[in-house]
């Protein structure tokens, strides 16, 4: 799988195609506008009897060609309006380009641009938002740190290209099994996080993480090179290990580095009287 493809499927909703769809709510206001000015002209002109004033003058001076003057007039008339609404149609369509490209860099910021994942801030603006809700809801959220084993080896032996292949395949990996709802991320390096709304119980939370690390510690086929990693996940969950995103990231974080030590594919699961491993 190319990265793009990766990036397709993984990426947001939130980029815009940047489509031209015609017409918009812009120009139906403006053409409805013309309608409204044209009539009201039209409204103005008989209720001044202005029909039958240029009757008049047309027959008393029959030798000014007011006949042909008025005709060219309606024709430069209809003109300047048809380019009118083809120069509106173009600046709306200028306008929509800008927006996507803005709609696109916003995201583009939010989101890793080698895996597609969202990045550390968007991990952030996720996490509270989930704490929030689940105050709201007096319900609970995790928080789950993502460490790879022996990956800094991957990148001494067989170059960066290949390490980043491994990263985009657990990049997938972990979109894959990440439940609905949940926000996966790559915080930096061979980090990952992912957050989980509306936590039954630690041992969900447990499961998940013990299929990540299976799936992660899968070995992998890259070309000719066949590779090994491994994954130390550290759990930490809302309200229990802490109250605020970074309580709640430190305590995963803590989790994590301490379950390394052990051996590597341990599970660290934060609680409140401190760390223990599974």
């Amino acid at each position: 799988m190319s990265k793009n493809d990766l990036r397709r499927q993984l990426g947001s909703s939130e980029i815009a195609s940047g489509d031209v769809r015609w017409p918009d709510r812009r120009m139906l206001v403006l053409v409805g506008s013309w309608i409204l000015l044209v009539a009201g002209l039209f409204a103005f002109a008989v209720k001044v009897d202005l029909f039958d004033w240029l009757y008049r003058i047309t027959r008393t001076h029959e030798d000014w060609q007011l006949d042909e003057i008025l005709a060219l007039l309606l024709c430069v008339g209809v003109v300047s309006l048809v380019f009118l609404a083809v120069r509106t149609r173009q600046l709306a369509h200028e306008v929509r380009r800008r927006e996507a490209a803005e709609r696109l860099a916003h995201d583009s910021a939010r989101h890793d641009p080698l895996t597609g994942l969202a990045n550390g801030r968007r991990f952030r603006e996720a996490l509270a938002q989930a704490i929030e809700s689940a105050r709201q809801s007096q319900s609970s959220c995790a928080v789950l740190f993502i460490d790879l084993d022996r990956f800094k080896p991957v990148n001494d032996m067989h170059g960066h290209a290949v390490g980043d292949e491994v990263l985009i395949d657990v990049a997938q990996q972990i979109a894959l099994a990440a439940p609905a709802g949940a926000t996966a991320a790559r915080l930096g390096g061979d980090e990952f996080g992912v957050i989980v709304m509306a936590v039954p119980g630690r041992e969900s939370v447990l499961f998940l993480s013990q299929r990540l690390s299976r799936d992660i510690s899968k070995a992998r086929q890259l070309g000719e090179v066949q590779l090994e990693v491994g994954a130390t996940v550290g759990i930490a969950i809302f309200p229990d290990d802490g109250h605020d995103a970074n309580s709640l990231i430190k305590a995963a974080d803590q989790a994590m580095y301490a379950a390394k030590p052990s051996r590597r594919g341990l599970i660290g699961l934060s609680d409140s009287n401190g760390v223990i491993a599974n």
